[in-house]
């Protein structure tokens, strides 16, 4: 089932509610939204708060060098992770882009696929070639299959775990195998862990406390998808301190707004909030699954995120039709035709509350029928 390609395509992302609205003529509190997996409770009531508290500071530059920040950061991960392991970064997007500028010219990137777009837009901005290794059905991940792709060339490896757009989670064990082998050949292992925080046992699976033990180890995260701050533009990595000196120098000045840092620190300080978000997640979750998976012809694949993929098995209903179709409702789905592996008979939701995945499940019945 798993082989190299090198056929590509530009996308867009889920999410654009902004181009929704404007094609179909629809305001934008008025658009049910499923294809962005953000978290639909919204921010941190605190980090609202923290707005509010600090807008004067948009007076000011942003602090160069936000040393307490790092450590607050570095406190919130855990696992023995030190300030000087962790780089900032204008969301996740700009580490994506940050690690492949210190690679050499004309180095190759294995992305197993589907993915995240960006990794492979990242290698051809700086002359780099992206392969991409065709995951397998249930879209687990072969590292022997992966270790076997890999050519002199090879300088980077990129994996999202959880997967998008599966929900599926690795095991730690799968990815310190990958990371090990990579210590050896040189290669940067990435993994974008954006979704670690919706699962329940993120603790036990991130790989964030590793970077002492793997010099090429690369852990990226962001406040966006957990955390509902897309807005706010702001991720982090960590990484082993050489790297991190490394990528350093490649960083744009002030690239990190000069609210982001009160406010991420409000959002990861709400408790209350994170237990909320991980419950009704997972409550709602199990029963947008259940719900789906009843509805003939939809196969519902297993996840730990926010998310849902699902299969179209009835060949007359295609992913764009489907979208299409939800359009007149005021509905926006994920078309994930775009997506390098996947084709039009694949499409991805996100969990919201009860009302509006009623709504959907209902829509969608109606549709098929």
């Amino acid at each position: 089932m798993s082989s190299i390609c090198k056929k590509r395509r530009f996308v867009s992302h889920g999410g654009d509610i902004w181009g929704f609205s404007r094609k179909y003529n629809i305001p934008l509190d008025e658009v049910l939204e499923f294809s962005g997996p953000i978290n639909f409770l919204g921010p941190s009531p605190k980090a609202i708060e923290a707005v509010k508290q600090n807008a004067k500071l948009i007076r000011y530059y942003p602090d160069p060098n936000p040393v307490e920040f790092k450590e607050e950061i570095a406190q919130y991960v855990g696992s023995g992770v030190k300030p000087e392991n962790i780089l900032l970064g204008n969301g996740s997007i700009e580490l994506i882009y940050m690690i492949t500028e210190i690679l050499p010219k004309g180095f190759k990137a294995l992305i197993p696929v589907p993915s995240f777009s960006e990794y492979e837009k990242a290698a051809l901005r700086v002359g780099g070639e992206p392969l991409f290794l065709q995951l397998p059905q249930d879209f687990t991940l072969e590292t022997d299959k992966i270790k076997k792709a890999v050519t002199e060339d090879t300088k980077i490896i990129c994996i999202c775990n959880p997967h998008s757009p599966s929900g599926t989670l690795y095991s730690k064990e799968a990815l310190l195998d990958l990371a090990e082998f990579c210590n050896r050949k040189d290669i940067i292992l990435s993994v974008d862990e954006n979704y670690i925080e919706f699962d329940d046992k993120s603790m036990d699976n991130t790989l964030a406390g590793m970077v002492k033990d793997y010099e090429n180890l690369f852990v990226i995260r962001s406040v966006t998808k957990f955390y509902g701050m897309a807005g706010i533009r702001f991720g982090y990595a960590v990484a082993a301190g050489n790297l991190i000196d490394k990528l350093q120098t490649t960083r744009l000045p002030w690239s990190i707004n000069g609210l982001a840092c009160q406010v991420t620190l409000a959002a990861l300080n709400d408790k209350e909030f994170i237990k909320n978000t991980k419950e009704t997640i997972a409550k709602e979750r199990a029963a947008l699954a259940k719900s789906l998976s009843g509805i003939e012809g939809l196969h519902v694949y297993p996840s730990v995120t926010n998310f849902l993929l699902v299969k179209i098995e009835n060949p007359k209903l295609t992913s764009t039709m489907l979208k299409e179709l939800l359009a007149k409702e005021r509905i926006l789905i994920r078309d994930c035709c775009t997506f390098m592996g996947l084709d039009d008979h694949y499409f991805r939701v996100t969990v919201r509350s009860a009302k509006d995945n009623q709504k959907l499940t209902e829509t969608i019945k109606q549709i098929i029928g």
